[in-house]
């Protein structure tokens, strides 16, 4: 969250020089955002065996309509049982097929339980939302396909062609990479808040192994804060046991909704655990990551079962949001969309801890997860330079960890301190 956060503090002051903050470029692309197609819809088996469902979506390429040639797979949704599914895309006609995934490949075989809707064209006009579009898959039901489809295939491609894609199929899954890459750069990661879908056309976003995966080893998933990069952990990853552990990494746009990010994160980690079959996962976040974190965390939770998160350990989140965020909120002539969702008192706020806002009935990460919640803080602030201790301590949060650290570091030296990793690597051997 860095130098984030004062700059939102002065925005008040600083209306008359938005452009040099990038503001003007926010409505250019929350217009760019809102030209995409948005289609939702459920899926569920004849049969319920536990296997993984796969909804493809694919896209009129011009021509004969009629032609199957014509016709391209474009993105698809994994569920490892049934319930929703969801794309968001550029404008186009689309059909919807599903199937259930015997073999657990992300493989289409001819002989595996399918639907496909050949007919049922769904024309996805900009800013349409198209809802309650059911697939229901006969245990007997087969496909025209004339050979296998390998749904997994699909790779995010150039800057010009990313933009007539699923926003969902631009992210990097699994893609190894290295720290030092240039798409890492703070200056990439600061532009990422003004101009989040640039940032996901550019071919940034995603979730990236440091290292070719291996079974015998638990992944660690890193989740950076606002205006953050993988970066920020650097320190955390070179103090990891990687004879154990494997480092994950995610990247996203800051200036997105949180609650968007965490869906497609929880997207990404169902691709890669129905692909490489591990069955944990453990958690480290950082400010305003860990908002992200137990939103997809949360969401993990209500919709799939074949993977365990044994500890979340979240460092100097806002989670009671920041003030600056309101009044960003308040006083930009287009605001961020974190902005919103960092609001203190917003809608995601409260969601994080209780069904529908309501403060009767509390959302609670389970028993059998080990939370822990460490806060930064310096003598002389109420916090740690750039989150409130009172916003870092939220009583829920407190209530829900199994153990609180404070720590008299700023809010960025806390991921470079010796004892930040000790501790780390601590509750890592204790769920390994």
């Amino acid at each position: 969250m860095r130098k984030t956060y004062r700059l939102l503090g002065m925005i008040v002051f600083m209306l008359s020089c938005l452009a040099g903050c990038g503001l003007f470029a926010v409505q250019e692309q929350h217009e760019k955002i809102a030209s995409y197609c948005q289609i939702y819809g459920t899926v569920k088996p004849e049969i319920d065996n536990g296997k993984k469902l796969v909804v493809a979506l694919f896209k009129f390429n011009g021509g004969d309509i009629k032609n199957r040639d014509n016709w391209g797979l474009f993105d698809h949704f994994v569920n490892d049982q049934p319930g929703q599914w969801y794309f968001t895309t550029a404008p186009g006609q689309y059909v919807m097929a599903a199937f259930k995934d015997i073999n657990s490949d992300l493989i289409y075989q001819l002989d595996e339980p399918a639907i496909a809707l050949p007919t049922d064209i769904i024309d996805c006009q900009p800013g349409a939302v198209k809802t309650d579009i059911g697939l229901l898959i006969p245990e007997q039901g087969r496909t025209q396909a004339g050979a296998p489809l390998d749904v997994s295939k699909l790779q995010a491609r150039s800057a010009k062609q990313q933009f007539e894609i699923s926003l969902g199929q631009v992210a990097q899954v699994g893609v190894v990479a290295s720290l030092d890459q240039p798409r890492f750069a703070d200056q990439v990661a600061e532009q990422s808040l003004w101009k989040p879908l640039d940032f996901l056309i550019d071919g940034n976003a995603g979730l990236y192994f440091l290292e070719s995966y291996s079974a015998g080893k638990m992944p660690v998933l890193f989740v950076h804060g606002i205006n953050g990069t993988p970066r920020n952990f650097n320190y955390l990853i070179e103090q990891l046991d990687r004879t154990r552990f494997q480092p994950w990494v995610v990247y996203y746009p800051s200036g997105a909704y949180i609650d968007n990010v965490a869906r497609y994160i929880d997207q990404m980690l169902q691709l890669l655990q129905a692909k490489y079959q591990f069955d944990k996962i453990a958690v480290v976040a950082h400010s305003m990551g860990g908002l992200v974190s137990r939103s997809f965390i949360l969401k993990h939770l209500e919709h799939h079962k074949s993977l365990t998160i044994p500890l979340f350990v979240s460092i100097s989140t806002p989670w009671n949001g920041h003030d600056a965020a309101k009044l960003g909120v308040d006083h930009a002539p287009t605001p961020v969309y974190s902005w919103e969702d960092l609001a203190p008192g917003s809608r995601f706020l409260k969601d994080l801890f209780y069904s529908d806002g309501q403060s009767e009935s509390r959302r609670r990460l389970p028993d059998t997860m080990v939370k822990h919640l460490l806060f930064s803080f310096i003598d002389s602030q109420s916090g740690d330079g750039t989150v409130s201790l009172a916003s870092q301590l939220r009583p829920e949060a407190q209530e829900e960890a199994n153990r609180l650290y404070g720590y008299p570091k700023s809010h960025m030296d806390i991921l470079t301190t010796a004892e930040t990793a000790k501790v780390v690597n601590q509750l890592l051997d204790s769920v390994r």
